[in-house]
């Protein structure tokens, strides 16, 4: 097991959990290491979902629309 999976399963075992007088949790205290990392893959994962509209161009591509007839029908609503 390398250093880096032992690092993360001590902050995972770090994990506090905090629970009302009915047993219920209610928060949760995390190792700031464990955050920032989860933070920081979140932030990486983020740049990796970026909208891009070229994707979608065309798709509506041979489909044949009444708008009339959808108008009228959403009118009618």
């Amino acid at each position: 097991m390398n250093t880096v999976l032992i690092k993360e399963a001590e902050c995972v075992r770090q994990i506090q959990y905090i629970y009302d007088e009915n047993g219920t949790k209610t928060g949760v205290i995390v190792p700031i290491a464990l955050w920032q990392k989860l933070s920081q893959k979140k932030r990486a994962q983020k740049k990796n979902d970026l909208f891009e509209p070229s994707k979608f161009r065309g798709i509506y591509r041979g489909i044949t629309l009444d708008l009339e007839s959808t108008l009228q029908n959403l009118r009618k609503e």
